[in-house]
């Protein structure tokens, strides 16, 4: 077998057992479920049994998932009382202001008793963790947030709004990522980030990144699950 192609079926069978492992042991089968941000995680859950209501501002993203959806900013969610059986952030929390996660946390709460937290963990990958540099710096320059937190400010923020923490786990990576997944994925990135208007000087730096053909493997992934007392 070409040595390219075994890497990259190493890899995407990596892929999978990390998917895998992210969602073992959570139950949300025939459970509703509020989906924060519509994504992998959205086809995952339906997969899984889940019945999904997407919470997402941005309606176009939606349009090839036939699932009832809530257009609005999270923070500002219409509801107030218990409408469902769990909360998913997936990879989602990292985009919010910090200032605000407790406040999406209390919110959640209100409106289902369990919740869920998956979340990009980086440490131990010096490639991967100048790559979130960069990512991080860009959404700045636009006024966004890429804000990535370890697993104990997340239990932390869980605990003070109410939740008590049932399980956690982090789930690693093993493979690295393959050249050329990684050139496509920056390729796109780049696409996006002009549309998006992020500063020259970040996609000039994502480039000469992507040019030393770093030894990267993804971050680490957070799993928390809380139940609300």
């Amino acid at each position: 077998m070409n040595r390219t192609l075994s890497v990259s079926k190493t890899y995407f069978e990596d892929v999978k057992r990390v998917q895998n492992e992210i969602w073992q042991d959570i139950d949300v089968r025939d459970k509703i479920v509020i989906d924060v941000g519509v994504g992998e995680s959205t086809k995952k859950l339906i997969e899984l049994g889940a019945r999904v209501v997407v919470v997402e501002n941005d309606p176009q993203r939606i349009k090839e998932l036939n699932v009832p959806i809530i257009i609005c900013d999270f923070l500002n969610f219409p509801f107030q009382t218990r409408i469902a059986d769990i909360v998913v952030f997936y990879f989602t929390l990292h985009e919010i202001n910090p200032n605000f996660h407790a406040s999406a946390l209390s919110i959640a709460s209100k409106i289902a008793p369990q919740v869920i937290i998956v979340e990009p963990f980086p440490h131990g990958c010096p490639a991967y963790e100048e790559f979130a540099w960069i990512w991080k710096n860009a959404m700045q320059s636009i006024g966004r947030f890429e804000e990535y937190k370890p697993l104990n400010y997340w239990e932390t923020i869980l605990k003070k709004v109410g939740f008590k923490i049932i399980s956690r786990k982090i789930v690693n990576w093993k493979v690295n990522i393959p050249q050329e997944v990684l050139e496509d994925m920056v390729r796109v990135t780049i696409e996006d980030w002009k549309k998006k208007g992020v500063s020259e000087i970040w996609i000039d730096t994502l480039q000469k990144f992507l040019e030393k053909k770093p030894k990267m493997k993804w971050s680490d992934i957070a799993v928390i699950v809380g139940l609300f007392l």
